[in-house]
């Protein structure tokens, strides 16, 4: 008899271990997110013993469609499925839904434009997470960078602080290192020897730099995300210049590493800060090589101005089109330059002032230069190396932001000794007012997506950039009537940079943000609404939100996304993004536009956020 039960026990622990292990071998996927500044998709899931991506999932390729795909097999996909649609270069969309079930596929399609070269898709697993990173993204959000700074103090840090507990290898026990690693092709797999680190990570999402190569003569510096560059540093014994970028951080495997660009100068790249990468050029003639920016604001030329190899790095010639100067107050204006196609750009410092240098701009439009500029001694004029220069006098602080089409430059001057000029009237830029924090009262910010000359999506001579004005007005009014305070990071159709909508709002520290864009796609098929978060602090508002829009408004339910935009990633207080319909779809954008519609959207945004805080 207790044979016959010590078999039977044998055989019901057998059934149960199988069972574990077919239930064990599925991998729930929580989340898919697109991080714009470093050019990543992450599919996160969680860890399991009993399934793991490879090192490098097999990505296939179907050339006559242009498209790629790789499948995760025993997955089951629990967020809503994606459909990302990018305007970029390279990339047009991306989707990730759940291929099949029993068996429990999810596939991730990545279409791409012609001229794309699908090879430069990387597939790589760290931890629970499997990222996609793009070599050569180029994706147009109508945002403007920080690209040029007096002081590094001027640059705004962008950080994430994420809580995680997780097994790492010990050789890899930092952030730094972890990513890294996580595109190593080359790395160790058989490295056994983990630790548990439970701390705050502190991940920089600006700009990583990964390679220096030499090309011509010349240093190329290129990395993911976007540059910021800082006034140079000439310094003696030796006779070196150093340039720093904040925000960035350095593969390690190239972090102090002397390169030679020829038998007495060198060039090496260190890690100065945790936040701050340093690049150190040592030579008796330092002061001679400047920076070059290429548009996409990921590379990063170093070139010696008396070489002559300036004008060989790119054959792409643009025109300057246009040349707008705005008064800021009495001391600050802003000029915006705008070229017919990308452009090449450095910044020098010299006795005359601040010289930008615009390399590959060798024409210009009907632009009256005597009119052009508000203060006296500003010149642009034609060198005799054939590109253009913009010289600046009497310069207290200048903040540099390029437009990511790389066609847009804007400068933002204050002079140190000049007054503004007789008959000029100043402010023509529109400030946001912030109220004076009431107690009881709640605060909220709406930001009208894009504006000035960012138009954002467009079809049919209709923008988005007045469809998202139109409706912001209207709820912040609605909300006004409700007691509540409100404060637009645009009342009218200027531009905003994305960090400049963010500082806005951390300004006013509200209760919370509202950020209100209309959506669009290749297809003219999709329609619909859909509410994004990214922190968890922001889920609630977005369910509620969501939820009185589509009691509104007789729409499409494209539901609820935790996607890394921007702006809701990095605000402090509860932060959504709503889109409120397609205009590429024939219909809606008709709908877009009527009064009715719009007024539908506001009502039901505003009232989203007054139930959101009963």
């Amino acid at each position: 008899m207790k044979n016959i039960f010590g078999k039977a026990l044998l055989i019901f622990a057998f059934i149960l271990l199988t069972a574990i292990r077919v239930f064990a071998a599925d991998m729930n996927i929580t989340s898919v997110t697109y991080d714009n500044s470093s050019a990543f998709l992450s599919i996160n899931t969680f860890d399991n013993d009993d399934y793991s991506f490879s090192a490098s999932p097999k990505l296939y390729i179907v050339e006559d469609e242009n498209k790629a795909y790789f499948d995760i097999n025993s997955a089951v996909l629990k967020c809503p499925a994606q459909d990302l649609v990018l305007t970029s270069a390279g990339i047009k969309e991306i989707m990730v839904k759940q291929f099949s079930t029993n068996p429990n596929i999810v596939r991730v399609v990545i279409y791409y434009n012609e001229g794309f070269n699908p090879n430069d898709i990387q597939l790589r697993k760290l931890n629970n997470t499997l990222f996609v990173r793009f070599n050569h993204p180029q994706l147009q959000n109508y945002y403007f960078q920080h690209v040029y700074a007096e002081k590094s103090a001027s640059v705004k840090p962008v950080f994430e602080n994420i809580n995680i507990q997780t097994p790492v290898l010990a050789s890899q026990n930092n952030v730094l290192n972890q990513i890294n690693s996580a595109f190593n092709i080359a790395n160790s797999l058989d490295v056994q020897n983990y630790v548990l680190t439970k701390k705050d990570l502190i991940l920089p999402t600006k700009y990583y730099i990964d390679n220096i190569a030499l090309k011509n003569g010349t240093v190329h510096i290129t990395g993911i995300g976007s540059l910021t560059l800082v006034k140079p540093i000439h310094l003696t014994n030796p006779e070196r210049t150093a340039f720093d970028i904040p925000g960035a951080i350095v593969n390690p495997s190239i972090r102090n590493k002397e390169v030679f660009i020829n038998q007495n100068e060198t060039i090496k790249i260190g890690q100065f800060d945790k936040d701050m990468a340093r690049i150190v050029i040592t030579s008796q003639n330092a002061q001679n090589y400047v920076p070059i920016i290429f548009g996409d604001t990921q590379r990063l030329v170093f070139a010696n101005k008396s070489s002559g190899n300036i004008q060989s790095i790119s054959s792409s010639k643009s025109v300057l089109r246009s040349v707008n100067d705005e008064i800021n107050d009495l001391k600050t204006h802003s000029i915006k330059l705008v070229f017919s196609k990308p452009i090449l750009y450095g910044f020098e410092k010299t006795s005359k002032g601040l010289e930008v240098n615009l390399y590959n701009v060798d024409k210009m439009s009907d632009v009256d230069l005597k009119s052009a500029f508000i203060f006296e001694g500003i010149q642009l004029e034609k060198t005799n190396k054939g590109f253009y220069r913009l010289t600046i006098p009497d310069i207290e602080n200048i903040d540099v932001h390029a437009g990511v089409d790389a066609k847009t430059l804007r400068l933002k001057i204050k002079h140190s000794t000049v007054a503004l000029p007789e008959k000029v009237e100043p402010v023509i830029v529109v400030e946001p007012v912030i109220p004076h924090r009431a107690t009881g009262k709640k605060y909220v910010v709406i930001d009208p997506g894009h504006g000035g000359s960012d138009c954002g999506a467009t079809r049919n001579g209709i923008y988005e950039k007045n469809i998202t004005l139109d409706v912001s007005k209207r709820v912040a009014e609605l909300l006004k009537k409700k007691g509540y305070e409100v404060v637009m990071t645009r009342s009218s159709d200027q531009t905003v940079s994305l960090q400049e909508r963010v500082e806005i709002s951390e300004n006013v520290s509200p209760d919370v943000f509202v950020s209100i864009h209309v959506n669009s796609s290749n297809s003219e098929a999709p329609n619909g609404l859909e509410t994004h978060y990214y922190k968890d602090n922001s889920l609630m508002l977005a369910k509620t939100v969501h939820a009185s829009m589509l009691n509104h408004i007789k729409v499409n339910n494209r539901g609820l996304f935790k996607s890394k935009f921007y702006v809701i990633n990095h605000t402090t207080a509860p932060a959504i993004l709503v889109e409120i319909g397609f205009i590429s779809n024939s219909a809606e954008r008709g709908q877009l536009v009527s009064e009715s519609r719009k007024q539908a959207t506001a009502k039901a945004i505003a009232e989203g956020i007054n139930d959101y805080f009963r």
